[in-house]
């Protein structure tokens, strides 16, 4: 019809709500938008109502301003955002307006995020739910960071202490049927938004990060994209391999547990870092930086990041000085872990220092368009060659030498898993082009 406007919407954003309600509206400035956004606000119709909430109601415009500075321009910027009020215990982010039962700042921003994160841009499968709830989640931290400076610290503190209830579970959702397992706030929202912030810290470069959030959101918009379509844009984006990253904290399990081990050798500081998984049989090993803050005598203190390959690493760091005070482990707060304490150790010294390799396997070649094999494989394995929305592409076992043959697998990006007779997996991305 002349003069329509196509409007995408995913099927589970549509909402309709009856009641009594008076309409309280406000205006946003986001960045990108060619004007004022209505944030146009359906309150039940009680006298107390709107008073008791009209503060973190207002509070709506600055959040939507600053995710429009991080993510990019507000979506829907042409029609609206606003809440409507409904009894239920929390929010659902109905796309361009947000259904809440009632009005907290942690919520409110949330929600809204989710017209990046979720409206804008879709999981493609319940298996990458992360994408929809994990930087919504996020965006909780950033919102604190921005406009509550002091805060966020504690909001972290508390989603890496929900994660680390348990020992297990993966980011992605294996079990797309499993509705408690794909909201699951402990994995799906906390872990989630968790190993977003270490991604962060991976980057080290906050313009870089949030310039690679906004062209992802640009790239994608109207769309759908999975957990690997996110890893692969950034990744290039970022000129960067982030293949062991996803691997370890997306779907692989668990999280580390740091101990430093120290010793003073005249001016030179000799460190010894391990790490523990607290699933070792699924994530053996974490691979991820570290970063320690050390003081000497007569000087600051000092923030030294140090490359972990394994499950134990030896440093050394030449004219180093008088250490005073303690070491600490990710001062932080960046990564999720577990801290096994910092000790003196005066037998540590230079000397050969075994390395930890758990099924240090490799797909060879990678990409590939017809088989792969596994490099270093010295024993039996099983595998089980899944598609980034869950379906079970093949399985099989893999003896050393033999290959998977994979000609008859589409074009794409892909998880193997691997395991051992002891039960030992490993999880492997992998391209076929």
């Amino acid at each position: 019809m002349n003069g329509s406007t196509s409007i995408l919407i995913d099927y589970y954003l549509i909402s309709v709500a009856v009641a009594k309600y008076v309409d309280y509206s406000i205006y946003a400035n986001p960045a990108g938008s060619t004007g004022p956004v209505l944030i146009q606000n359906y309150i039940y119709d009680n006298p107390l109502t709107l008073p008791n909430f009209i503060d973190e109601i207002n509070e709506t415009a600055a959040y939507m301003e600053l995710f429009a500075n991080q993510f990019g321009p507000y979506p829907f910027a042409d029609e609206k955002y606003g809440h409507c009020m409904a009894p239920i215990g929390g929010g659902m982010e109905h796309q361009t307006m947000t259904t809440q039962g009632f009005f907290e700042k942690t919520l409110t921003a949330h929600e809204l995020a989710h017209q990046w994160w979720g409206n804008n841009v879709t999981c493609a499968s319940w298996c990458d739910i992360w994408l929809n709830e994990g930087f919504a989640s996020y965006s909780e931290y950033l919102m604190l960071a921005a406009l509550y400076p002091g805060e966020q610290i504690n909001h972290m503190n508390q989603v890496h202490q929900s994660v680390m209830n348990q020992p297990g579970g993966s980011v992605w959702v294996l079990d797309s049927l499993n509705e408690a397992r794909i909201f699951s706030g402990r994995l799906s929202y906390d872990k989630g938004a968790g190993i977003i912030h270490s991604l962060r810290y991976l980057i080290q470069n906050d313009n870089l990060f949030f310039a690679a959030l906004q062209d992802f959101q640009a790239t994608f918009a109207d769309s759908t994209a999975t957990g690997l379509d996110f890893k692969n844009h950034v990744a290039n984006f970022y000129n960067i391999d982030l293949d062991s990253y996803f691997e370890q904290w997306y779907f692989g399990e668990g999280f580390p547990t740091y101990q430093v081990k120290y010793n003073q050798v005249g001016n030179d500081l000799i460190l010894e870092i391990s790490n523990t998984a607290s699933m070792p049989n699924v994530t053996p090993t974490f691979t991820n930086p570290l970063t320690l803050k050390l003081s000497r005598q007569g000087q600051s203190d000092t923030l030294v990041r140090f490359a972990i390959n394994s499950n134990s690493e030896l440093f050394i760091i030449t004219d180093y000085g008088t250490l005073i005070g303690t070491i600490g482990i990710d001062p932080g707060n960046w990564l999720i872990n577990g801290n096994a304490g910092v000790y003196a150790d005066p037998t540590l010294s230079i000397k050969e220092h075994g390395l930890n390799h758990h099924l240090a396997l490799l797909p060879y070649p990678n990409p590939s368009s017809d088989f792969i094999q596994i490099l270093e494989q010295q024993e039996l394995l099983s595998y089980e060659l899944y598609a980034a929305n869950g379906k079970l592409m093949q399985v099989g076992s893999l003896a050393p030498g033999q290959k998977i043959d994979v000609r008859t697998v589409k074009k794409g990006s892909y998880i193997l898993q691997l395991m051992n007779a002891n039960q030992m997996k490993t999880t492997k991305l992998v391209t076929i082009n």
